[in-house]
């Protein structure tokens, strides 16, 4: 099975973890972005479920407003060790001024791939990326994809292992980039560059406001605020800290129904996350997007300052390409200026490192 290109919603999840929010140009009625990716869905057969990918003003009044996780409220014991960790998270952030690191991202959803090992009945993922992230502070991101792998299994495999196949095809490359006052995604498949404008009054906290703020600048008042958390490591494991996080707001849930973090002891800042799709049932809609996150250098341990900092610079059109000039990007409010505006209690904690070293979930 080889794709080209982003599938809609991986597109989005890729978008959320560098705090590059595709789902705000799909919102903009009418543009060319939201009707390839309706269109994308249409080839995709109907898959339902995936994040992203042409939400729009209806489809956002048909997410509930969400609900408190049964685990709450936390023992008091518990919620004390959570703000311990959230106010030394918040402190290890806010010093991270550069940052470098590759990522491996796992993409599950049984409509594309239901192949399960018969061993453990672990899905196996539809499509493994390999690829690089830069960030600058403030506002400062660039990622993209070196490696793209497809599952490429046969019902002869069954009983065998997981078969991935390089997808060599440029459409299926994958970059996005954000230069402080703009976002940038390149859709090789389409060869054209987006472009979504900052406001203002975002400058410098884009990232932090974006959907997922896990990577970039996490504050403790902001994250309670946004979501409802809990410590879930679980027992054995050391050297590791494991956050369940589910949304409070209904802007955050309609792209996601929660995320799990596993932040690392060595530098306190997250080695994996694993994104589950908003409509997400184990049995019925296991679709999510794992991302590990390794050989990340921070600040002094980078080298070539100046040619660093040059990466981000507002990208030229590539040649044979369109430029897509977009509407601005959200506030935290969801109003923009030149916005167009119409009418673990009962969560399973995955086993240590399983996602990352199997790709199977």
């Amino acid at each position: 099975m080889k794709q080209t290109g982003l599938i809609p919603g991986v597109a989005f999840s890729v978008a959320m973890i560098f705090g590059l929010s595709s789902v705000l140009m799909a919102q903009q009625p009418g543009t060319d972005y939201q009707q390839n990716q309706q269109v994308g869905e249409q080839q995709q057969n109907g898959i339902q479920g995936q994040t992203g990918g042409g939400i729009d003003q209806y489809e956002h009044m048909l997410i509930r407003e969400p609900v408190a996780p049964s685990f709450l409220p936390l023992a008091e014991d518990h919620q004390s060790y959570l703000n311990h960790l959230l106010d030394h998270w918040e402190k290890t952030s806010s010093q991270v001024k550069r940052l470098t690191c590759d990522y491996q991202r796992w993409d599950y959803n049984p409509s594309i791939c239901n192949w399960r090992d018969p061993t453990d009945n672990r899905l196996a993922s539809y499509r493994v990326a390999y690829g690089t992230i830069q960030y600058g502070d403030p506002d400062k991101a660039d990622s993209r994809s070196t490696a793209i792998w497809d599952f490429a299994g046969t019902e002869e495999d069954l009983g065998q292992k997981a078969k991935y196949e390089k997808n060599t095809d440029e459409q299926a490359s994958e970059r996005w980039m954000c230069d402080g006052k703009a976002i940038y995604e390149f859709d090789f498949g389409n060869k054209r560059l987006y472009e979504i404008e900052i406001p203002p009054e975002m400058q410098g906290n884009a990232l932090a406001q974006s959907p997922l703020p896990f990577l970039f600048g996490a504050k403790r008042l902001d994250m309670e605020d946004r979501f409802w958390m809990r410590i879930a490591t679980p027992n054995g494991v050391e050297n590791e800290y494991w956050l369940e996080v589910w949304p409070k707001r209904k802007e955050d849930a309609v792209n996601y129904h929660h995320v799990e973090i596993i932040i690392a002891a060595e530098d306190f800042l997250p080695k994996s996350i694993h994104i589950y799709n908003r409509d997400y049932d184990a049995k019925q809609n296991p679709v999510s997007h794992f991302f590990a996150f390794t050989n990340r250098k921070v600040n002094g341990q980078l080298t070539g300052i100046k040619d660093f900092f040059g990466i981000f610079i507002r990208p030229q059109t590539p040649i044979g390409w369109e430029r897509t000039p977009l509407n601005r990007m959200q506030g935290p409010n969801g109003v923009s200026a030149d916005a167009n505006l119409n009418p673990r209690v009962g969560a399973q904690v995955p086993e240590t490192g399983a996602s990352a070293t199997q790709g199977r979930q």
